[in-house]
């Protein structure tokens, strides 16, 4: 049973070392394999203390699993958060860029005539979505900036009060 234990085990590593980058790297496995070998047999030569020690580890493996679990679905949920809040400030840089682009070139051309005819442009429906667009995206752009200072002043710098015992 220990033999098929121990293979198993080797068999595992063997497969992570062989997939990963330290094959570049021509480390060799059959040292670490060894290694392994000569841990796993000095532990199973102290048998008083080997089933104490199995059920502390298993019990180690059980509640560092656990917390992992729980830190990975946290992570998962901050990073949507994070992924929604940036695709929206995302979205009016776009609108923002494209906005002044076209503003630019539909409203008030770079000649003599668009110089003549920009107070008549100024009035058409197209003209004035975009100057909406561009006046409000920059508003939007400007509190974001705003909120994402607030936000770093008061996580940052955090000032922490003295206790007098």
């Amino acid at each position: 049973m220990k033999h098929k234990k121990t293979t198993t085990i080797n068999k595992n590593i063997k497969e992570s070392l062989t997939t990963s980058r330290d094959r570049e790297n021509n480390i060799n496995t059959e040292n670490i394999l060894t290694n392994v070998n000569s841990i796993t047999n000095s532990n199973s030569n102290n048998n008083s203390n080997n089933n104490s020690t199995n059920s502390y580890i298993q019990f180690s493996c059980n509640a560092i699993y656990k917390y992992m679990k729980l830190g990975f679905i946290y992570i998962i949920k901050v990073a949507k958060i994070i992924i929604n809040i940036s695709g929206i400030y995302l979205l009016w840089i776009i609108l923002h860029y494209f906005a002044s682009h076209l503003y630019i070139k539909f409203c008030v051309p770079n000649n003599f005539i668009g110089f003549l005819i920009s107070p008549f442009m100024t009035s058409t429906p197209h003209c004035q979505g975009l100057r909406w667009i561009v006046y409000n995206a920059a508003n939007i752009i400007n509190n974001m900036w705003t909120m994402i200072g607030i936000w770093i002043c008061s996580t940052i710098l955090v000032i922490k009060e003295k206790t007098h015992n």
